[in-house]
């Protein structure tokens, strides 16, 4: 089977495979909260009654979280090549587009070099490696506080494996971050890596305080979203307590980001992993909520900035 083939499969045969079965789930997941159709009518009361001024607050807080992740890459490129904040913002959402449709979002810097001169392309997708590992530890750091909540509470023996994993993968992660200059080290003594060790020595030019202002501005980003999630979960009726469940709710984005998943399977993941912590554990009042407010972030989060990013690399392509 070549590379083609594979591709196909992946994204024609066993994503939609995987979708429909953990749609099933999902529903079985409902279902143990009580009657769909009272838990509907439930839904529907609080999005006709809902806090209106919290459902704007929500919506505002997804362009504040575009913001966030383009001041990052703003302050990577300082080192490379700077750009005016309105182009960094740009490349954001196109980069966005680009990882909404590769498994994992690893096509993020595809999408984000395109406003960068030829020479500088490669140093700057190595630069989204800095920016995605700071996000990853932030969210990390909030998954394991959610895992020990999460054991405390609901005591296993899974559990207890996940936290041992998660505090073991932190470390490690963490160390990487703050010695990424050796990186550039260690790629030097490495003969096949001879012909981009150039740009992969630019990994040594993020100095401590560079790797720690991103993690600042990580942390101040994953309390946007976790924010809205709790926001849009309770005004929707699903009751969540708001110290456990923001401790949930981090619990929830780290598993989204730990998950391997691609486009279709990600819908999936996200509303049974929801379901998982919420309603398999009946913390939630309304499953249906939960769904909902899951849903309804990614929506804002990830594929309003794909469409605005799309759009814009339609008019890049245009201009060429």
């Amino acid at each position: 089977m070549n590379k083609t083939t594979k591709k196909k499969w992946l994204n024609y045969v066993l994503a939609p495979a995987l979708m429909l079965v953990l749609l099933w789930l999902i529903y079985r997941q409902i279902q143990s909260k009580g009657d769909f159709a009272v838990q509907w009518a439930d839904f529907k009361h609080h999005w006709q009654e809902g806090n209106k001024l919290l459902l704007l607050a929500v919506a505002l807080l997804a362009p504040a979280n575009w913001t966030l992740e383009a001041i990052k890459w703003k302050m990577l490129l300082q080192k490379i090549e700077p750009l005016p904040f309105r182009k960094a913002f740009a490349s954001t959402l196109t980069g966005i587009a680009f990882s909404l449709i590769t498994p994992n979002k690893i096509g993020d810097f595809a999408g984000r070099i395109l406003y960068l001169d030829d020479k500088n392309k490669l140093r700057a997708a190595i630069a989204t490696l800095i920016s995605n590992l700071s996000q990853t530890l932030v969210t990390y750091g909030f998954g394991i506080a959610g895992l020990v909540y999460f054991n405390i509470t609901y005591p296993g023996s899974w559990p207890r494996i996940a936290l041992a994993a998660a505090l073991l993968s932190a470390a490690l992660l963490l160390l990487l971050y703050l010695r990424i200059d050796k990186v550039a080290g260690w790629a030097e003594h490495r003969p096949w890596l001879r012909k981009v060790i150039v740009s992969i020595r630019i990994l040594k030019r993020y100095s401590r305080k560079d790797l720690l202002q991103l993690l600042g501005i990580s942390f101040i980003r994953f309390c946007v979203y976790n924010l809205q999630f709790l926001l849009l979960a309770n005004v929707l009726g699903a009751g969540l307590p708001w110290a456990a469940g923001f401790l949930l709710s981090g619990l929830m984005f780290w598993l989204i980001t730990v998950i391997p998943s691609i486009f279709l399977a990600d819908l999936g993941v996200r509303g049974y992993v929801a379901g998982l912590l919420f309603t398999d554990t009946g913390i939630a009042a309304n499953s249906m909520a939960i769904l909902a407010g899951s849903y309804m972030i990614w929506l804002l989060n990830l594929v309003v900035p794909a469409i605005i990013g799309s759009l814009l690399l339609i008019t890049i392509r245009i201009a060429r």
